[in-house]
C-alpha cells in the first residue's frame, strides 16, 4: 500500500513540473557528466558533454533574459569550441 502511494506521489511530481523544469535539470545533469568525464581525463568526450550542457544553458538564459548567464555560457562555449578545433586541426 505504501509503495503504491509513493509511486502516485512521484507520478504527480513528474507530471506537475513544466517542460522547462526538466530541460533545466537535463542540462545540469549533462554538465555534471561532463565534469565527471573531465575529472577522469576522458577527452574529447568531456568537451562534447560540456558543450551540449552549456548550449542548453545559453538557451535557458535567453528564455529567462538573464544576460549574465548568456554571456558566461557563451564565453565558456567558445572556449570549448576552440579546444575542439585545436584537437581536430
Amino acid at each position: 500500500m505504501q509503495e503504491h502511494l509513493n509511486k502516485n506521489i512521484m507520478l504527480k511530481f513528474i507530471v506537475s513540473k513544466p517542460l522547462l523544469f526538466w530541460f533545466e535539470w537535463s542540462c545540469t545533469i549533462i554538465l555534471l557528466a561532463g565534469v565527471v568525464l573531465t575529472s577522469f581525463n576522458i577527452y574529447p568526450l568531456n568537451i562534447w558533454f560540456l558543450l551540449v550542457g552549456n548550449l542548453g544553458w545559453i538557451g535557458l538564459g535567453w528564455i529567462w533574459r538573464k544576460w549574465s548567464l548568456i554571456i558566461l555560457q557563451t564565453i565558456i562555449t567558445i572556449i570549448y569550441i576552440a579546444g575542439l578545433v585545436k584537437t581536430i586541426l
